[in-house]
């Protein structure tokens, strides 16, 4: 049973890239467009797959919602020394494909760590390690992303950031009906985060290796130190999506608690909620792309910032399974298309190369979809867990107040 729900994570890319095939042309972008498009979805399987089993952990460990909090902050800590050096790294590599080959791979086998660790220290120690080597990994697939976007002259990153959405849909309803069977963390990352890996390396060395990886990677000729630190010509930019990324990081790892401890919700539940929020994000992302062509992108980002600040709201006061899975919706909806936009917007500003660029933004919004979990579990150990998660709300509504950041400073400075 785990193992065909490991295939399910591994398979469902390539029947999802079949659906994809008749819109995405020309034929030669084909094979490149759907390899980044498996890359996204097996990513966020990983994430997917650990998002039901954090209770488990969490009873296993014996752990209050402060420790908790406290553990899972060490994931953002590892983030954030990821991406101060994932630019240098990727340098180093010498092409973003290589580096997804490795950093993918590396991603999927250090969470068979969590779920061994026998302490709250080794816990947190472990967790370190998997922040540090998702960082490395999202700063290359997303500045990859809008390397194929530019070389092929079609608009992508949504679609993209719609299959994450479907990655961590598929893996969190996998790690939901393993986790209703009872069978141990231990056994069940042994068996599927070696499969996830494999999927990810052999996935990423489809990727191309094009004539504009060195410029795009890095400023001919820039010598730069190992960290790297954001510029004042994204500062703004890299502060809007922050609101957005708060709401969904505390969903992530905070409505499966959420739904055990307030709404007594069954695992198989819980993955199913999780689920409904990421598939509603999924389907606004993989239309993100034609929203931009009807909207413009500042008034995608301040409908966005609403729609997540009432779903958040809706969600932390639900009496209900089925309030819950309305607030999971609108939540899914207003997080879903502000990330990608804002990682495009990144890539194309002047100044740094594209790479540094995606890590500076990374790092910062990213930092904040991470530190809400801990932030929330000091909430609720202060409080109670409905305040913390309703706290949120007027975090998001800054997304909106911030959506002009979205637009070019001038339109001939986009070009590199």
């Amino acid at each position: 049973m785990i193992i065909k729900s490991s295939m399910i994570i591994v398979a469902s890319p390539w029947l999802l890239f079949e659906a994809y095939s008749s819109t995405i042309r020309p034929m030669s972008s084909r094979k490149f467009t759907y390899a980044i498009f498996g890359v996204f979805f097996i990513e966020s399987g990983v994430l997917g797959t650990w998002i039901p089993r954090i209770p488990d952990l969490k009873e296993k460990l014996s752990l209050s919602d402060g420790q908790l909090g406290l553990s899972l902050l060490a994931l953002p800590l590892g983030t954030l020394i990821g991406l101060f050096v994932a630019a240098r790294i990727i340098e180093l590599l010498g092409s973003l494909r290589r580096a997804c080959q490795v950093f993918l791979p590396l991603w999927a086998l250090s969470f068979i760590l969590p779920a061994l660790a026998p302490s709250l220290w080794v816990f947190m120690t472990v967790l370190l390690v998997c922040g540090l080597t998702i960082g490395l990994v999202e700063v290359a697939m997303n500045t990859e992303a809008d390397r194929l976007e530019q070389h092929f002259g079609k608009k992508i990153m949504s679609r993209c950031h719609g299959f994450w959405s479907l990655g961590s849909m598929v893996g969190a309803l996998a790690g939901g009906v393993v986790a209703q069977f009872g069978v141990p963390i231990e056994i069940h990352f042994i068996m599927v985060m070696p499969l996830l890996a494999i999927a990810g390396f052999l996935t990423s060395s489809q990727l191309p290796v094009l004539n504009t990886v060195a410029k795009q990677k890095l400023q001919p000729g820039e010598k730069s130190a190992l960290f790297r630190l954001p510029s004042k010509a994204i500062a703004l930019l890299c502060v809007m999506p922050i609101g957005i990324m708060l709401v969904e990081g505390a969903f992530i790892d905070w409505s499966a608690v959420f739904m055990r401890s307030i709404l007594d919700a069954s695992p198989l539940l819980i993955g199913i909620t999780y689920s409904f929020f990421s598939i509603v994000m999924a389907a606004v992302r993989l239309s993100g792309d034609k929203i931009r062509d009807l909207f413009s992108e500042q008034l995608i980002v301040q409908v966005s910032g609403i729609a997540a600040a009432a779903g958040i709201a809706l969600f932390s006061l639900s009496p209900n399974v089925v309030v819950a899975f309305l607030g999971a919706a609108l939540s899914g909806m207003g997080v879903a298309i502000v990330y990608p936009l804002a990682i495009t917007a990144a890539a194309r500003r002047p100044g740094k190369s594209p790479a540094d660029n995606v890590a500076a933004i990374t790092m910062i919004s990213f930092s904040a979809f991470l530190f809400a979990p801990p932030i929330i579990g000091f909430l609720s150990e202060m409080l109670n867990l409905r305040f913390a998660l309703f706290c949120l709300a007027p975090c998001a509504l800054m997304t909106f107040f911030l959506a002009s950041e979205i637009k070019p400073p001038n339109a001939n400075e986009i070009t590199r």
